[in-house]
Order: C-alpha cells, then structure tokens, then sequence
C-alpha cells in the first residue's frame, strides 16, 4: 500500500452549507477514459523502473515513542510493527475527557457522547444501542430481514429516509447466497463494531481543521468500528444538508446519501464497501493508519518567474492506473472536501480510489475542506477490491489482496534465519538442500518461494540444492530465471525490489 496524497484542485463551488453533495452533479469525465480511449500500452521519458529504484522515498515516519509534538495525535499507545509476531495489535489509547464532548471544537462528536442528547435531554446512544442489540440478535438467529436493517437505520437516524439503492443491493443484486452471509454474518459483526466504538477507540477523533498541521494516527480496526457507525448513520449533526453548527464546512461522514436511489454506480460503491467490513470482520488486520493534513506557509510560496530549477525525469503511461504504482506517492488532485463525491453519486478518480479503499473514508470524518495550499496525506490505507469501468461503467471487480512487503520480509526471515550459519561471522559455508516450502498443502506459490530461498541463501553466503522432486517446469523456468540475473549482474537487493514491485501488482 502507499502513500496517498489528496489535493483541492479548485473545482467549481457549490454552496458551502451542502457539503454533503459537492460537485456530484459537476463530474467532468475526460472522454480518454471512456470508450474513446486506447488499449494499447504506450509509455515515453524515463522508464518507470528507473523512477521507481532510483528515487525510492526516505520514509519519514518517526517512531511512535519519539514524537512529542501535541499536533501529532495518537489513537492507539506506541506501536511498532514486528516481523516475529505479525499478530500482535495496537490497543486504544484511552483519554477520557476527548470523549466526543460538544464543547471541545478539536474533536469529533461521537455517537456514544453524554452530550449527544435528545431535545428531552435523553441520551440518544441508549437509544441506538437498543436498536442495534435487536438488529444484531436478528442477523445471530439468522431471521433478519433488509426491512430490519431498514428500521435500524431509520430508527438511528430518528426521521425517515429514503434507502432505494441499499434496498436493490440487499434485495436484487446480493444472490440468495451473497444476501444471507451479509444478513447474517457481516452485518452482525458491523453491529458489533458500532457497538464497541467506544471501547475500541477509547477517545474522540481529532478534527483536522483548515490551516492547521497536524495528524492523527489510529489502528485499522479502530478506522473499521468509525466506518461501522457510518453504516448506521449515528454521527450526530453531520447529516444535515444546510449545518450551522462547527461541521458547516466538512463532509457528511454517515452513508445516507449513498444508500438513497440514483444511478446505479451507487451500489457497485457500496459493493467495494461492504465486502471490506467482509474481510476485515473475518480477519481483522493489524496496521496503522495515518491521516496528515498539511498546509504550505504564505512564506514558502514559490515564485514561479524566477524559478530557475530543471525540468525534473518525466514517464508517460497510458497503461498503468495511479493505484497500480508501486513505492510511490499516489497523489489525487480532485475536491477540495476529502472525497468528493465518493458517499453520494460521484463516481469518477477520487471516488473510485476511496471506494476501493474503504479506510480513506474515515478521513470525510475529521478533515474540513481544504484551502488552496492545503493537502491531505492518507498513509497505510488498504485496498480491498478491484473494480472495472469508470465514472457511469464503474463496477466492483471483485476481491483485491493488498499483498504489501510485509509477507515478503517474513518469508525472506524465516529462510534466512535457517540458512544462516549458527555461529554468527563463522566462515561456516557447506552448501543448503532444500523445496518447495509450504507449496504442496498450504497452495504457495513455489516459483516465488524459490526466488525467496536463492535471495536467503546468496545472503547467508551459501550455496543452494534446490530439491524439486518430479518437478521439471519448474527446475527449467527456475534456472532460466536464474541465468538471467546471472548474466544482469542482480544483486539480493535488486531481487528484492523486483519482488515488491509484484507484491504490489
């Protein structure tokens, strides 16, 4: 996954006080996109690979621990990723007074907040729970009907709304099979995450607001529970299309827009939506995200006549997307609200790209429109789904694994921390004999396990016996390959960036 990078490209404004809906009437589809455009994969300048390996980034993060800058928000306590226990999760960092408080103007105000209250002073999470816990007990007992999931939503929004959209996917689209897994399994478990927000945040949510640097930094399952409160529309004073209050400015975080009738794009969006709480409700996953807004001071402004710099390297593609990139800032000049278009019927660069990556969503939470020398940098989100089309073609393509160099390192660990001699520094170099690891049961890939185990051993400094019983494609393709990064002179290193650059295809 990379860094992503959202900036205002000025598009025209609509009213202000209807965030909300944005530009979605404004789409400007470039015709190269559509049918008009062309198949064939052309590419001029510098060759892509050239960019990629010889301008890798620095990465920039400091470890959690050592930042003490209170513009720097942590959601979880300080966390670093472990190659020896990938499993092991960030925990809340809990704060109590930043729970959602009205009065703090510096944080979102949460669904569970004692000052989210009824015109009677009545408390409204109560309320919602109430109708969560009998959504829920329905989905457990497999007896939950859309009209359930309807009522649960009107009921947490307290007024009718129109669900035409979210009705013809549950209803039409989803297959027997596909409607009751969702009914019965995926919602439950959105239900739990709404549920637990409170436990598994442990505090509010920073606003990010304009003109300010500053970043918030929160786990992948505290991003999940935020978006599962999306679902059922409990962020109270966001979904009003004419807001007075501090949230005039920033986007409607709660999927009712989405869920109400129009084209059909919107349930191919709520598609690539729901299939991320599928996965990540099956299989929570670890990571961190970060979400930095940045603005460059007046003094930093360039003054472009008396620019004297040189025309930086240039690669042109027309085969490629701005996703499929890899070890690059991805940047997306689009809306100046965070988004765009994405939770209501805008389907076109910024909207495809949040609707793949579900976790960018959580940032149409905290971040106010942004001002002309302000970005929005999105770090660590994952993509879940691929999709074919765009703009009034755009479908959800189905599942996308985000295989990041994580996997990658931990197999090159694993086979280098066997190959290694015992006696660190020994001259200790007989040669290794080894397999196929992990190909036949567990359905690995051996062509990649055996690039993985040459890259170990030629660290290590030992020479390889590669046992690959009965197998002839495989020891002629492996040694063809082998030839070649002979002859190329390829290092361990260069092995290892051909590999991210297919880790991340």
């Amino acid at each position: 996954m990379a860094a992503t990078l959202s900036v205002d490209a000025q598009q025209p404004d609509g009213d202000d006080d209807s965030a909300s809906e944005e530009n979605e009437d404004k789409e400007i589809i470039d015709p190269c996109l559509t049918d008009e455009g062309t198949d064939e994969n052309i590419s001029q300048g510098i060759p892509l690979e050239t960019i990629v390996n010889m301008h890798r980034p620095v990465s920039y993060i400091k470890n959690m621990e050592d930042i003490q800058n209170k513009d720097f928000i942590f959601m979880i306590s300080p966390f670093k990723y472990d190659p020896l226990h990938p499993e092991r999760r960030p925990t809340a960092n809990y704060i109590q007074n930043r729970r959602g408080n009205r009065s703090d103007v510096d944080h979102v105000l949460m669904p569970y907040s004692k000052f989210n209250v009824t015109k009677n002073k009545k408390s409204v999470w109560l309320f919602n729970r109430e109708a969560l816990v009998i959504l829920k007990t329905m989905c457990d007992n497999h007896t939950a009907t859309f009209n359930d999931f309807k009522g649960a939503i009107r009921k947490c929004m307290h007024h009718h709304c129109e669900l035409g959209s979210l009705e013809k996917l549950i209803n039409q689209v989803y297959s027997n099979e596909e409607r009751g897994h969702f009914m019965s399994i995926v919602l439950s478990n959105i239900c739990n995450l709404s549920l637990d927000v409170d436990k598994i945040c442990g505090q509010s949510p920073p606003l990010l607001c304009s003109g300010s640097n500053r970043s918030v930094t929160m786990s992948q399952e505290q991003v999940a529970s935020l978006l599962a409160c999306s679902v059922f529309c409990l962020y109270p004073m966001r979904s009003e299309q004419k807001a007075k209050n501090k949230y005039r400015n920033f986007p409607n975080p709660n999927f009712n827009l989405l869920y109400k009738s129009g084209h059909p794009r919107k349930i191919q969006k709520l598609k690539c939506i729901f299939h991320y709480f599928r996965r990540v409700t099956e299989n929570m996953p670890t990571g961190v995200i970060t979400i930095q807004r940045a603005v460059l001071p007046k003094a930093h402004f360039p003054r472009w006549s008396e620019v004297k710099t040189d025309l930086c390297d240039l690669h042109l593609t027309t085969g490629q997307k701005i996703e499929d990139v890899p070890s690059v800032l991805q940047v997306d000049f689009a809306n100046k609200y965070i988004g765009g278009g994405v939770l209501g019927s805008g389907c076109v660069q910024e909207e495809i790209r949040f609707s793949i990556c579900p976790e960018m969503l959580v940032s149409l939470l905290m971040c106010e429109k942004m001002e002309p020398n302000e970005c929005i940098f999105l770090i660590g989100c994952e993509r879940y789904s691929s999709y074919i089309g765009y703009a009034d073609s755009f479908q959800y393509g189905g599942n996308y694994d985000d295989n990041t160099t994580t996997h990658l390192n931990r197999e090159l660990l694993k086979a280098y921390t066997s190959f290694i001699p015992s006696r660190y520094g020994s001259d200790y170099t007989s040669g290794i004999a080894t397999g196929n690891w992990g190909c036949g049961a567990f359905n690995g890939d051996k062509y990649l396990k055996a690039i993985i185990q040459l890259m170990a051993a030629s660290a290590a400094g030992r020479p390889l016996i590669y046992a690959a019983y009965r197998d002839k494609v495989l020891i002629n393709s492996f040694y063809i390959v082998y030839e070649f990064l002979k002859d190329q002179k390829a290092t361990v290193s260069d092995c290892y960036r051909y590999l991210q650059r297919y880790f991340s295809q």
